[in-house]
């Protein structure tokens, strides 16, 4: 899906950004995730590769991962954004997550040839090369909203307050 237009999350309050992330991003990623997952059993099933074997391990790290962040963010840190936006918290837990994450994405680009397609790849394996990028630049603008723009509204409350 591409951007039609440019979103300025600065315009966003911590609410309405922990909002479009649990509600838009969050539940497509899993899904996706879950759809990738499946993808990449039958793949292992079908195609004896090394790769495969190795890129599921990897994606279901990741998948745990993702999975446990999201549900951290959804039952503790997003509600308690939402009903004390001018307590500040402890990020640095959060951001050691988003640095894990960050590296496991890193680990499947370089088991996927940086995303390039080789030509003895099997076309399921090319499908599964982009559905793995397609991912990756997902989760990387989750974290992007919430480094850049999520964490400066709750650090700064003041200063976005009406």
């Amino acid at each position: 899906m591409h951007n039609l237009h440019i979103i300025n999350y600065n315009d966003f309050s911590a609410d309405e950004l922990c909002f479009y992330l649990e509600d838009r991003h969050y539940t497509q990623i899993i899904a996706d995730m879950e759809s990738i997952q499946s993808f990449l059993m039958n793949l292992n099933c079908v195609e004896e590769s090394e790769i495969v074997e190795v890129a599921n391990v990897v994606f279901r790290k990741l998948y745990t991962e993702v999975k446990q962040l999201f549900t951290k963010d959804s039952i503790l840190l997003f509600p308690h954004l939402k009903n004390n936006v001018t307590v500040k918290i402890n990020l640095e837990p959060v951001n050691q997550i988003h640095g894990k994450i960050s590296t496991i994405l890193m680990q499947l680009r370089k088991l996927m040839n940086n995303y390039v397609q080789q030509p003895g790849w099997s076309n399921q394996l090319k499908i599964c090369c982009n559905e793995l990028y397609a991912l990756e630049q997902s989760i990387q603008h989750v974290l992007y909203i919430k480094e850049n723009f999520l964490w400066t509204k709750i650090n700064n409350p003041a200063s976005h307050e009406c």
